[in-house]
């Protein structure tokens, strides 16, 4: 029996009453969504079996993760020295390990059978080849419109890491997610793997401690970390990712599509998402994608103080030559791309200053000039993906973090 079978079956569970958050601002959720609902064949509009679903999700965690997070924070019969060492070196390396453990590393280190190896390289390949346009999805079309809703925008604030001096450290932390798409990076010994399964935890963390404040109302805001944010996270960095390439001139095919949908699926099996979340097909992504922002409620003034940590953020990044005025190029650049996702209107919802998308255009007749010719020539494709990666391990050496170093070491 799966995990999301167990809690169908469980007393209750189908009478779960929606938190407050949950399609409070319904007017707000569908124009935020007006855009992405384009690209989706089909009627996005749930159905009333899906919108149940839906609330389901706002009210389910992680139940395995949160498992061993309690065995860690509040049992103290499981110590980090013994997860970093069943995550290293597997779970037969602990002596005596607790039951929690042993539940957690049993279920992270046995591949569901529709993991693909080549599907995943195909995947990763796409996202290598992005370069530094990956890169300004991720601070961008990933990042900062996870911060449109306020939905996230509280336990997010309450962590204390994302606003002022750690918006940047949220950057560089984030497209550590580049150690994933590196050949090979989901296996079992690769720190993509290990990051994946890491941040697992770390978010069990984040939920056990919030819940644990008076001042967090499960009634009214669902769980902290809940199963419908993490599925909307996930989106974000496929889906969403998927449409900005495209929208900036990288060139990307059906098929390599749905290898990065495949590529994201695994990580997010490794992070506790249930399956009935994780989808292939790009199609079923945008409408999944849809639907979790309809019932999304729109920012607040949390959402706006991480919007401004952010941009204020992408000024603060470091170059070999010219940096004051690369930082200041930088930020209008990231800005006008922001543009593109949010619109004016979503630009004044979460405090930024209205520049016009003007670097859309050059981004499409650069990158579609490059990646034109990387589809038509393999000898090409192969040195767009060399001299890619080339620039986003240097962007990534100039702007490592003492923790991020750390972890990667």
């Amino acid at each position: 029996m799966t995990e999301t079978q167990s809690r169908e079956s469980a007393p209750g569970f189908s009478e779960v009453t929606p938190p407050r958050r949950f399609d409070m601002d319904s007017e707000w959720g569908r124009r935020s969504m007006r855009t992405l609902s384009r690209f989706v064949h089909g009627d996005p509009t749930p159905t009333a079996a899906e919108r149940e679903l839906h609330a389901r999700a706002v009210v389910s965690q992680d139940e395995i993760g949160a498992a061993l997070a309690r065995a860690v924070l509040v049992d103290k019969t499981v110590t980090m020295a013994q997860f970093s060492r069943a995550l290293s070196d597997g779970i037969g390396s602990v002596p005596d390990p607790a039951p929690a453990l042993v539940a957690f590393f049993d279920a992270v280190d046995h591949r569901p059978s529709w993991v693909d190896d080549r599907r995943l390289d195909r995947g990763a390949a796409v996202c290598l080849r992005s370069g530094m346009t990956g890169l300004d999805l991720l601070a961008t079309g990933s990042l900062m419109n996870g911060y449109r809703s306020a939905a996230t925008s509280r336990q997010l604030v309450a962590t204390g890491r994302l606003v002022g001096d750690g918006a940047g450290q949220r950057v560089a932390e984030t497209v550590r997610w580049y150690e994933c798409v590196l050949p090979g990076g989901l296996e079992r010994d690769r720190r993509g793997w290990q990051l994946s399964v890491h941040v697992r935890l770390m978010h069990a963390f984040v939920n056990l401690t919030l819940l644990q404040d008076e001042d967090w109302d499960v009634s009214d805001w669902g769980m902290p970390i809940n199963q419908s944010d993490q599925a909307g996270t996930l989106a974000l960095f496929s889906t969403t990712f998927l449409v900005g390439l495209r929208s900036l001139g990288v060139w990307v095919s059906a098929d390599e599509g749905a290898d990065v949908m495949h590529l994201w699926r695994y990580i997010g099996w490794l992070m506790g998402i249930d399956d009935q979340w994780l989808v292939d097909d790009e199609n079923t992504g945008r409408r999944t994608m849809c639907q979790i922002g309809m019932f999304a409620p729109g920012p607040d003034d949390n959402s706006r103080v991480l919007a401004d940590s952010l941009q204020k953020s992408w000024a603060g990044f470091h170059y070999p030559h010219a940096e004051a005025l690369r930082r200041r190029l930088n930020r209008q650049r990231l800005l006008s791309i922001q543009r593109m996702f949010s619109g004016k209107r979503g630009m004044r919802e979460l405090g930024l200053p209205v520049v016009p998308a003007w670097f859309v255009p050059l981004a499409l007749a650069g990158n579609g000039t490059m990646h034109g010719a990387a589809r038509v020539s393999p000898a090409i494709r192969d040195r767009v993906g060399r001299r890619s990666r080339r620039r986003v391990e240097a962007w990534l050496a100039a702007n490592e973090t003492p923790s991020t170093a750390q972890r990667r070491s």
